[in-house]
């Protein structure tokens, strides 16, 4: 059977309702009628890209060497809550890690695995953090952190409004050059072996 690409069906779906409601009914039920299809469509385009992702890792995991987790059967994890995806919190960003000094001293990253329908869920694993400074004419790496899984389960903070893992990163050798950098965070999941990456734009306070 021929397979094409979501984006393309989602294009036809939409453009056949638009078609089919304008003909009958007043224009502002077929409009709404239209968007509501529409919205529906989105969601559920969204969240079979999220079960992608997670099909991807899993085929990731079971041909890495590497790993020493036993891969799960992708029935299985379809009967979980596990991890589909990673999101940023919005205080990701630099960090002022001593008061005493001005400026920040490293960044703090804020990020949360995510399951199938991309809500937060509080998944152990471990992180890798990288950081960026794009400004540099080689994008040179300025940074690079690592969290195992004992550690990373200390920096994991699920009360005060916070859902989270929160992840400090200070500078390593010295102060980026430009204050905005890009950072990249790979967390692999402790219960299938499955590894997820993003990255985010931030901005550090560089004041000396």
């Amino acid at each position: 059977m021929q397979r094409f690409p979501i984006a393309l069906v989602v294009v036809v779906v939409v453009a056949t309702a638009s078609l089919s409601g304008s003909g009958c009914g007043s224009p502002n039920v077929a409009s709404i009628k239209v968007r509501r299809e529409n919205q529906e469509l989105r969601n559920k385009v969204a969240e079979l890209e999220r079960r992608e992702q997670g099909h991807l890792a899993q085929i990731r995991a079971m041909e890495s060497k590497s790993t020493t987790v036993p891969s799960l059967p992708t029935e299985r994890l379809e009967t979980l809550f596990t991890t589909h995806g990673l999101r940023f919190g919005r205080l990701t960003g630099g960090a002022d890690l001593d008061p005493k000094q001005p400026g920040d001293e490293g960044l703090k990253i804020y990020v949360v695995p995510t399951d199938g329908q991309g809500q937060p869920i509080k998944a152990a694993g471990t992180f890798v953090v990288e950081a960026f400074d794009l400004a540099k004419g080689d994008g040179a790496r300025v940074g690079h952190w690592e969290y195992p899984l004992d550690q990373a389960a200390k920096n994991w903070f699920g009360q005060a409004m916070l859902y989270t893992y929160v992840l400090p990163a200070p500078w390593q050798q010295q102060r980026p050059e430009h204050a905005d950098l890009t950072i990249r965070v790979t967390f692999t999941d402790a219960l299938t072996g499955r590894s997820f990456t993003e990255q985010k734009a931030v901005k550090a306070n560089l004041a000396r």
